[in-house]
């Protein structure tokens, strides 16, 4: 079993109320990490640069685009929300710069490296994909603060993907997408007639939405974790879920075993970041 993997990786400045880190991050790394740790087969195609020579996915990328920009963000935590900022953007994934032969594919941009050309390039080349839609509609203001801004290009990532994650901000904004005005929850059941396959929108509670085939279904999950360090935590669902969703197409199923994995990473982060240094 071979994952693709796309997506720019990111040098993140963590801010919290009493310290900062400087963190190597975006969703192609969260997402790595799942596929990884199980031995499997990856290949990663994403923007180089000198920035990130010590990035740990570096290692995976099969074809060398460099660059001398990197995605740098700064994320500023204050409580349970969250600000994101943008300090320099990496240039878009080239569609040179991807897979020959046929593989499992999980696309997760971070801000538009990746347009809908090179998606449907992707699903013509895969077995399955699975898309974080994230990096489909955010945009940067003139402060450099990052906000959801709905677009024709998030439907079409509906219609290619065979499993899209959207937290619930990001499903609000493409519920906007096709001009409905209604709460999420509502529009969901609309957004699945332009969805090839399963729309899972997670919210940090314990109830994660599974759309699929014009079906909404709340699947409450058992023991939800309140973590220090949430960074990540959507990416490593996303890939935890497709896995599980490849070797078992059960679509709720692969929900309760996506979270069970998730938690126990998450656990363990925070266990590590306690005795982290941090900078003041």
């Amino acid at each position: 079993m071979k994952f693709c993997l796309y997506g720019n990786s990111t040098l993140d400045y963590i801010v919290t109320s009493n310290s900062t880190r400087i963190l190597h991050g975006g969703g192609v790394y969260y997402s790595a990490i799942p596929i990884t740790q199980r031995g499997l087969d990856l290949e990663v195609y994403t923007v180089l640069s000198p920035s990130l020579i010590n990035h740990p996915v570096v290692k995976y990328a099969v074809k060398s685009q460099y660059s001398t920009r990197t995605n740098i963000f700064i994320l500023e935590y204050t409580g349970s929300s969250r600000v994101l900022r943008v300090l320099e953007v990496a240039p878009p994934i080239y569609q040179w710069n991807t897979h020959s032969e046929l593989c499992y594919t999980i696309v997760n941009p971070v801000m538009g490296e990746v347009d809908i050309s090179l998606l449907k390039l992707l699903r013509a080349k895969s077995l399955l994909i699975a898309v974080d839609i994230q990096g489909f509609i955010r945009a940067v203001n003139s402060n450099g603060l990052v906000f959801l801004k709905s677009s024709s290009e998030a439907i079409s990532v509906l219609e290619l993907a065979d499993i899209v994650h959207a937290d619930t901000e990001e499903a609000t904004c493409l519920a906007r997408c096709i001009g409905d005005n209604l709460p999420v929850e509502r529009a969901l059941s609309k957004l699945s007639k332009y969805s090839r396959g399963v729309l899972l929108v997670t919210s940090g509670s314990n109830k994660i939405t599974v759309v699929h085939r014009g079906e909404v279904r709340i699947v409450e999950v058992e023991d939800k974790y309140r973590a220090v360090e949430k960074t990540g935590a959507g990416d490593y669902f996303l890939t935890e879920y497709f896995i599980n969703y490849i070797t078992s197409n059960d679509i709720v199923e692969s929900v309760h075993r996506a979270h069970k994995e998730v938690t126990k990473w998450l656990i363990i982060r925070d266990k590590v970041l306690h005795h982290a240094p941090t900078t003041q």
